[in-house]
């Protein structure tokens, strides 16, 4: 009996500890409401009702220590509404204006790019106090992506996961466009893949005509991180397009939320594959698939030098079509499929078929060898063959392709992201150029070679480039067609992109881009005003445009200095008007280290250093020395 008793004491001592701490959590709650910190936007959320009910969580700026609300163009404050936890109501105030907005209000009566102050109230006691921006697109389609998982950690973590979602794509007018689910996005691009503002590919359940440029599946969203005019690309890809280069990409800026927040201004593209509304081939990719189930498990087989897989069945027809990509070793190496060309040494992934057999892969390397050939004898013509090297190229596509790097200065010309395609022979059994892809570092934004307006590079200005369009312009028949191309086409058309196109451009995503600058002050910090960016490639244009009428229209006489730092990857061809000097080379004194050798200066032949102040009269070679 006394052991019960003790018990009951016990069981009641305990049964006031619990209701003492349960007092003290609720009044202390009540006193000290929960802060759930100022990144955290769960507590604050807004629904823009429509055909498709979305709802945007603000993205917090550190930098400002102010939410901003992103609002894409077809939204109206008076139909967006607003939501919040922890409070019974919000009281917004700015410049003494005060308004009060309870859960589920729309937020009609609040300005764009004002900022507001806005407490948390719950009877009359302020919880919290946060700092709120509203901006709002212009003119851009919206497309919202939500992933599977509900955030992008795993995506942004490793370029080679994919992850399931869904996507919805509304109009600048709040039209519903599509709404389906995502077989999958993942992440892509190279140096911008190291920037929080990421690239991305996707892939859709099914096909989808997005915005006009044709039903695809696949598409990628360049973040244009690299170039705070977001022009670039853009103005590359449309000129592309009017100059009439097939598999030239059409593409479409949009405002992207992914996981129901901003994620910035994005550039929709068309993703470079052979397709009925992409390069007009048959893809030998899906051939392989079709022919070989799993052939992901396919063995990988081969050297660096020509590299593939085995298949079990081949199809029947392996002419095309082939998508290839030069690129630079550091890249080629991770490559399934590729090969390395016996003359110039250079490097091609082969892009598609991804999984290439090793007869695949001997009979376009085979193919590109020969063409190699050619280009770089005397006459043009391949001694083993006798084929000129006008009957393995489309020569038009080349100069074009040729015309495009060259005008606009692009560093990776030729080098990295330079697309070539041979369809099957059905269609042709030459080998294009193109499509173009991957502008960010052009138009003068770089700086040395990349930037000067009065020289001829031949797209040889990038370390472990390529020679192969130094040799092409030795050939009579490609320099005309260079010019025949320029004149048709493109100086005029340079004009055009600097007259009208841009400020079409600008016009349509002037907003946007503003949005885009605040969602990633940590990338862009403070830049000048829109106007101010975009005047330096105008500038570039025009000063460019001058120099290549007098090259290739009016036939101005020039001379070349070629520059040879093997130690350094270097081959490059500069050449200006005769009796201009070069504005820029290479490599400058100390500029370059290797191991324990720095580059000391550039000499002639004879030892003699060489001036680059000095005007050029005549062609010239010289070379890097070096000290330990």
């Amino acid at each position: 009996m006394m052991v019960y008793h003790m018990r009951r004491r016990m069981y009641r001592f305990l049964l006031v500890i619990l209701l003492v701490v349960i007092v003290f959590i609720v009044s202390y709650g009540k006193e000290h409401p929960v802060n759930h910190g100022e990144n955290d936007t769960r507590s604050l959320s807004f629904s823009i009702k429509g055909k498709m009910e979305e709802t945007i969580t603000p993205f917090y700026s550190e930098a400002d220590d102010t939410y901003y609300l992103f609002l894409p163009a077809y939204a109206d404050t008076k139909n967006v509404k607003v939501y919040f936890e922890n409070a019974e109501r919000l009281l917004v105030e700015s410049d003494g204006t005060n308004y009060e907005l309870k859960r589920g209000a729309d937020i009609g009566c609040l300005e764009l790019n004002m900022l507001y102050q806005v407490r948390y109230l719950e009877a009359d006691e302020i919880q919290q106090t946060i700092n709120l921006e509203v901006m709002h697109s212009a003119n851009l389609p919206a497309l919202f992506i939500e992933t599977q998982s509900g955030t992008m950690e795993e995506v942004d973590a490793d370029k080679d996961y994919q992850e399931e979602g869904r996507y919805t794509l509304i109009g600048a007018d709040g039209t519903l466009l599509f709404a389906d689910k995502v077989d999958h996005i993942t992440g892509r691009g190279n140096s911008t893949w190291w920037y929080p503002k990421k690239s991305y590919g996707i892939k859709l359940k099914d096909d989808a005509d997005l915005l006009g440029m044709g039903s695809a599946r696949s598409w990628i969203l360049l973040s244009n991180v690299e170039d705070n005019t977001y022009l670039r690309n853009k103005i590359t890809f449309d000129m592309a397009i009017e100059a009439g280069m097939t598999g030239a990409p059409e593409s479409r800026y949009v405002d992207l939320y992914l996981n129901n927040e901003y994620h910035g201004m994005y550039l929709l593209c068309e993703k470079i594959e052979a397709g009925e509304n992409r390069i007009p081939m048959v893809d030998l990719g899906l051939e392989n698939k079709r022919y070989n189930k799993n052939i992901e498990q396919s063995e990988r087989v081969g050297t660096e030098k020509a590299k593939g897989v085995i298949l079990g069945v081949n199809p029947e027809d392996i002419s095309g079509g082939y998508i290839l990509e030069r690129d630079v070793p550091s890249k080629y190496i991770a490559e399934i499929s590729g090969f390395q060309t016996e003359i110039l040494g250079d490097r091609y992934t082969i892009k598609s078929p991804e999984y290439a057999s090793m007869e695949e892969e001997t009979y376009i390397h085979n193919l590109v060898d020969e063409m190699e050939k050619a280009i770089v004898s005397e006459n043009g013509i391949n001694p083993d063959t006798g084929k000129s090297f006008s009957e393995y190229i489309d020569i038009q596509s080349f100069a074009q392709k040729y015309i495009i790097e060259e005008l606009c200065k692009n560093n990776g010309a030729a080098a990295t992201s330079a697309y070539f395609y041979k369809p099957n022979d059905d269609i042709s059994t030459k080998i294009f150029a193109g499509p173009v892809w991957d502008y960010d570092k052009g138009y003068g934004r770089l700086y040395g070679f990349d930037s000067t307006p009065r020289d001829l590079c031949y797209n040889t200005q990038r370390a472990e480039g390529t020679v192969l369009f130094w040799y092409l312009n030795r050939q009579p028949e490609f320099q005309e067609k260079v010019k025949e191309c320029y004149r048709d086409f493109f100086s005029d058309y340079m004009l055009r992109i600097v007259d009208e196109r841009m400020d079409e451009y600008v016009s349509e995503m002037y907003a946007s881009a503003d949005m885009d600058v605040i969602r990633w002050k940590e990338i862009y910090g403070e830049l000048p005003q829109y106007g101010k960016r975009i005047y330096p490639i105008k500038d570039f244009l025009l000063q460019r445009k001058e120099f290549l009428d007098e090259v290739w229209l009016q036939d101005a006489e020039l001379c070349t200095a070629h520059f040879d730092a093997p130690e350094f990857y270097t081959n490059t061809y500069m050449s200006v008007i005769k009796g201009e000097r070069l504005m820029a080379i290479p490599i400058q004194d100390g500029e370059e280290e290797l191991d324990d050798i720095t580059f000391d200066g550039w000499y002639t032949e004879d030892g003699e250093p060489f001036d680059v102040t000095r005007p050029l009269y005549e062609d010239v070679t010289v070379y890097a020395n070096y000290c330990d």
